[in-house]
C-alpha cells in the first residue's frame, strides 16, 4: 500500500506541475487517496482493503467485486500516466487502430478514476463515521 500511495502521490505532484490549471484538482485527489486509506486503515485496524459487513455498501462492492476494482485502480493509474503522456505529445494515436491516445483517456480511463475517486470519498466518510462512533463508545464508558 506505501508503494501504492507514493507512486500515485509522484504522479500527481508532476501532473499538478504540467497542468499548473488543475494543481487544486490533483492535490485535492492527493490528499483524498492518503487520507482516506490512513483513516480506513485506523478505523478497522487492520489491511485497507478489509470492510466490515455493517460499513458503506460502496466500499463493500468496490473491494469485494475485483474486476470493479481492477478497472478502476487500473484505469485510475492508467489515466494519471495518459495524461503525462498527452502533455508532450496531444495528437498521439494507439498503434494498429488509429485511435487517438486521448479516446481512450477520457473515455475508458477517466470514468475509472471518478469512481475511484468516489469511493476514496465514501471510505473516509465511512471510517471518520466509524472512529467517532468509537469515540463516543469509549468516553460513554469513561463516565
Amino acid at each position: 500500500m506505501v508503494t501504492d500511495r507514493c507512486s500515485i502521490a509522484g504522479l500527481l505532484v508532476v501532473l499538478s506541475h504540467l497542468y499548473p490549471q488543475y494543481m487544486l484538482v490533483f492535490m485535492y485527489l492527493l490528499i483524498l487517496d492518503f487520507s482516506s486509506h490512513w483513516y480506513h486503515m485506523y478505523s478497522s485496524r487492520g489491511h485497507h482493503k478489509v470492510v466490515a459487513a455493517e460499513r458503506n455498501f460502496l466500499l463493500r462492492f468496490y473491494y469485494g467485486c475485483y474486476p470493479f476494482f481492477g478497472f478502476c485502480c487500473v484505469g485510475t493509474e492508467l489515466f494519471y500516466i495518459l495524461l503525462y503522456v498527452l502533455h508532450f505529445d496531444p495528437t498521439l494515436l494507439i498503434p494498429f487502430i488509429n485511435v487517438p491516445v486521448m479516446q481512450l483517456c477520457y473515455y475508458v480511463c477517466l470514468p475509472a478514476c471518478v469512481c475511484k475517486n468516489i469511493t476514496y470519498v465514501a471510505q473516509l466518510c465511512s471510517a471518520a463515521y466509524s472512529v467517532a462512533a468509537e469515540d463516543v463508545a469509549l468516553a460513554n464508558k469513561a463516565k
